[in-house]
């Protein structure tokens, strides 16, 4: 397994917490992206998918690449990075083969997958975690929770970026 050397908030957690539990008790996944300042480990930041050009299922969430191009010009231009995004599963955490094939398969990015998305554990530990590293996902540890400020709250989808 993979060492990780993110980490993130419980204001964070909890966000993330929040968004996959207003979907999953309508049994639709979700998810977004955990979010640091540029040159740090610690994501203090959560974008949360909005509506135009997302995609909710029972099976699948699907965000367009105008919304992540939306998404990515925006953090380029506020100094930050998105290292990590996180996504919900009805039931278990696993990196399904649409996961593994069609998430952002870019070096060192790291996929987190929520389980129970109607309950979601509000444990980091409890979800899934993987690496992208020389062409392939691997396990990872979790990021690890310290004492730090939400600092960025946001909703992206075609349409941009806003307040949630």
């Amino acid at each position: 397994m993979i060492e990780t050397s993110l980490f993130t908030s419980a204001d964070a957690v909890a966000a993330v917490i929040r968004e996959t539990r207003s979907y999953g008790e309508r049994s639709l996944e979700t998810g977004g992206f955990l979010i640091a300042e540029s040159g740090t480990d610690t994501l203090t930041g959560v974008a949360v998918a909005g509506d135009a050009g997302i995609t909710r299922r029972r099976r699948l969430f699907q965000i367009s690449e105008r919304a992540l191009d939306r998404l990515f010009t925006f953090a380029d231009d506020q100094g930050l990075w998105i290292p990590v995004q996180f996504h919900s599963h009805e039931r278990a955490a696993f990196m399904s083969e649409t996961d593994a094939e069609h998430g952002l398969r870019v070096e060192g990015f790291v996929s987190t997958i929520i389980p129970e998305f109607a309950a979601p554990p509000d444990d980091v530990c409890s979800w899934r975690w993987w690496e992208f590293q020389q062409g392939d996902w691997h396990a990872c540890s979790p990021a690890w929770i310290v004492a730090a400020e939400l600092d960025l709250a946001i909703v992206f989808d075609e349409d941009g970026i806003r307040e949630p």
